[in-house]
């Protein structure tokens, strides 16, 4: 039912109930009668009368002025702001010894054991020489040394090889680096697109545990080409083959300048005359595809293993229990010196006690100890909660590093950022899935709003700590302490920050915030209102 409507049924039943008298419970009518058959005692209704006349005023005027509405309104904002700036207040020490305890405090220490590249190994960082295990890096340093023979005697090398001399003959082969047919009174070379050696002595090969004369010895990789050009090419790969094919064709104006050329000139001139021919443009994208499909094999042998996924979940349950760890213990301690910081709050308005010197101060001592450690186990959930948290956003967080190493290597800040934004974010997340009950959606949005704040705000002090850190190890006097100042300093700023813009963000919505809270108190009290009459209904005596 809409205000109006409300305020509407009201006046109707104010109006019903003027001129009547209300009675609460059935009347007795014999009582009725005896009532109106005995004797008026005027006296007794003048000093009634009298009575009332001094003590009870029956007029009411429910007029409200502009004036007096002024006044009420502004005394409902200035408390209204009043309690806003005193959440901002002790939100601002909230989240200052929350700053430095969590993320810059355990955050720091937990981060000593994040590595460059992550915790899974990746095919982008093992080609980038960066490994997460020893196991693999030991692996590839024990790869072997290069055997030509067995890349050469694959049994799909030498069946393709033979097709290739079928077609020679018949003169439908063509050399793939020059676009031109081949001499079929020519021996040719099968060629490896890109190299033996190469392919070999890849760390991505190596980690996804694939044969390399296998991978070398695909058809995509094998092309027939002259032989001056393979044998030139050697185990370069395409593009440092290209270069030194280039720089040496330039000979080719020297030689033909000479009046007269030796028999090793005219042979070298012939070899480099066949080497002018490749056709730069067509050879790389050849190179470029084969290089695509053996990434692509390599990738879909590593990245679908019983092994990386081993890793992935093993290391996902270690960073969850670490990021777990770290906001569960990061509360607990958030909330000690919370409870401590009153306590000395309180010992500095009140007293400690009535002197050090009173036989009361262990006892005071004690109860105040208690209330801290009270102050704590009521938190006993919300540890929990912050545990289950942590560890959900902690295995996330790994998942994504990975996925990230998978194209890019991220550096220890790096893990670290996204580790804390992951957090912040999973927050956010659930809070819009999973609102707390009576939460609107608008509210959720808001709230979340304010969580991703705070995430972006604490990963641009991760960035900035190791500046910090460098300024204050340049002090000198300083710098023994560094560590512990750099997350103090940086810990302090980024909490303040995070409470000025959850406030400035909180800003905006407060106009609205108090316009709510004041309808919601004018509703409970028509409320209060409309109860009250229901209960005068019942039964109505009319007055004549």
């Amino acid at each position: 039912m809409s205000s109006v409507a409300k305020f509407k049924q009201r006046k109707q039943v104010l109006n019903k109930m003027k001129n009547t008298i209300t009675v609460e419970s059935d009347v007795n009518q014999d009582m009725v009668n005896q009532f109106l058959s005995s004797k008026v005692d005027t006296g007794l209704i003048t000093q009634t009368n009298q009575i009332m006349e001094a003590h009870y005023e029956f007029e009411y005027d429910l007029h409200v002025s502009p004036e007096e509405a002024k006044e009420f309104l502004n005394k409902f904002k200035n408390d209204f702001n009043q309690a806003r700036f005193d959440k901002l207040i002790n939100d601002c020490k909230k989240d200052v010894i929350n700053s430095i305890v969590t993320p810059f405090g355990l955050g720091k220490v937990f981060a000593a054991y994040d590595k460059v590249g992550g915790n899974v190994d990746t095919i982008h960082n093992a080609r980038n020489g960066i490994y997460a295990t020893d196991g693999e890096q030991n692996a590839y340093k024990n790869r072997g040394e290069y055997d030509s023979d067995k890349y050469h005697k694959d049994q799909n090398y030498i069946d393709t090889n033979r097709q290739y001399s079928k077609d020679r003959k018949d003169g439908t082969a063509v050399d793939y680096m020059s676009g031109q047919k081949l001499n079929p009174n020519e021996s040719h070379d099968l060629d490896h697109v890109v190299s033996a050696k190469e392919i070999h002595d890849d760390a991505g090969r190596v980690l996804a545990g694939i044969d390399g004369s296998k991978l070398a010895n695909t058809d995509a990789n094998l092309k027939p080409t002259d032989k001056t050009a393979n044998r030139s090419k050697k185990a370069d790969s395409m593009e440092t083959f290209l270069n030194k094919k280039n720089e040496k064709i330039q000979k080719i104006e020297v030689l033909k300048l000479k009046d007269s050329l030796s028999d090793k000139e005219q042979n070298e001139l012939q070899k480099l005359e066949k080497l002018k021919l490749i056709d730069d443009e067509k050879v790389m994208k050849i190179d470029k595809e084969a290089r695509k499909a053996q990434t692509s094999t390599i990738n879909k042998e590593y990245y679908i293993s019983e092994k990386f996924a081993k890793n992935a979940a093993v290391t996902g349950v270690n960073e969850g229990t670490k990021m777990g760890a770290q906001q569960a213990i990061g509360l607990v301690m958030s909330e000690f010196f919370t409870a401590v910081f009153d306590e000395i709050l309180d010992i500095y308005k009140n007293g400690f006690s009535s002197g050090f010197d009173d036989e009361r101060f262990f006892s005071v001592l004690k109860e105040r100890l208690h209330n801290i450690a009270e102050k704590l186990m009521v938190k006993w959930k919300e540890v929990a909660i912050a545990f289950k948290d942590g560890f959900i956003s902690g295995f996330i967080s790994n998942l994504v590093t990975t996925v990230i190493n998978a194209f890019v290597t991220t550096g220890k800040r790096g893990v670290r950022i996204i580790r804390e934004g992951m957090f912040s974010l999973f927050r956010a997340i659930k809070l819009l899935l999973f609102p707390p009950e009576n939460m609107t959606a608008e509210e959720a949005m808001h709230e979340a709003k304010k969580l991703i704040a705070t995430g972006l705000i604490v990963s641009l002090g991760v960035f900035i700590e190791q500046s910090v850190e460098t300024v204050i190890k340049s002090t000198g006097i300083l710098a023994p302490f560094s560590v512990e100042l750099t997350a103090v300093f940086v810990g302090a700023i980024t909490g303040l920050a995070i409470t000025m813009t959850v406030y400035h963000i909180d800003k905006n919505k407060n106009d609205k915030d108090a316009i709510k809270l004041l309808s919601t108190q004018t509703e409970a009290t028509l409320e209060n209102c409309e109860a009250l009459l229901e209960r005068l209904q019942p039964i109505k005596i009319l007055v004549n």
